[in-house]
């Protein structure tokens, strides 16, 4: 890089057209409101019931749309490694980064390790759902818990997504050497 530090991409913004889904699914039932729900009238209990609702709905989509749309036009989320520090900010915004990880100093950095996160989901009626999130975990000092430096549980955590853990171990291999300073495995292992 031009500032004498490493960068890498943290997270990816998602495409426009993700964001422009929402907000179409959002403003396309104003048009169709009076129609709705077999043409209850709005005066009575049930059609303005189900004009709340409706009016609830688009809202909430339309304002899904509206931060996904937002969050593109901020640009991607960039770790940038200097000598000293590290330093993560969007590719064409200075706002939405937490504060704790807009200037992380390379001593505050406690543990760098790659993870497997499981969720499960439970249906009421139906088979459960498993994710599996693979994540390069960044743990930090917090100066809030001064027990942070040696409890992992307390410390601050910065993660950076993973197609699969082959990558993860990679990133976090290559992290471990950038930033801590831990030689890299050899070959053989």
């Amino acid at each position: 890089m031009t500032n004498d530090s490493v960068g890498m991409i943290a997270e990816r913004a998602l495409p426009l057209f993700f964001g422009f889904i929402p907000v179409a699914f959002g403003i396309i039932p104003f048009f169709f409101i009076p129609t709705l729900f077999g043409g209850a009238p709005i005066t009575s209990s049930e059609g303005l019931f189900l004009t709340s609702l409706a009016v609830v709905l688009m809202l909430f989509l339309g304002g899904t749309g509206i931060f996904m749309i937002r969050n593109h036009y901020r640009g991607d989320k960039w770790l940038f490694i200097h000598e000293t520090h590290l330093e993560l900010r969007h590719e064409k915004s200075e706002k939405g980064i937490l504060k704790e990880f807009k200037h992380i100093l390379s001593s505050d950095v406690v543990k760098i390790i790659s993870e497997k996160y499981v969720t499960e989901s439970t249906d009421e009626d139906g088979p459960n759902s498993t994710s599996v999130y693979y994540v390069t975990s960044i743990l930090v000092y917090d100066p809030d818990e001064p027990e942070s430096r040696t409890n992992q549980e307390l410390c601050l955590d910065l993660n950076i997504r993973s197609s699969s853990i082959k990558e993860s171990d990679a990133i976090s291999v290559a992290l471990n050497f950038l930033i801590l300073g831990i030689p890299l495995p050899s070959s053989t292992e």
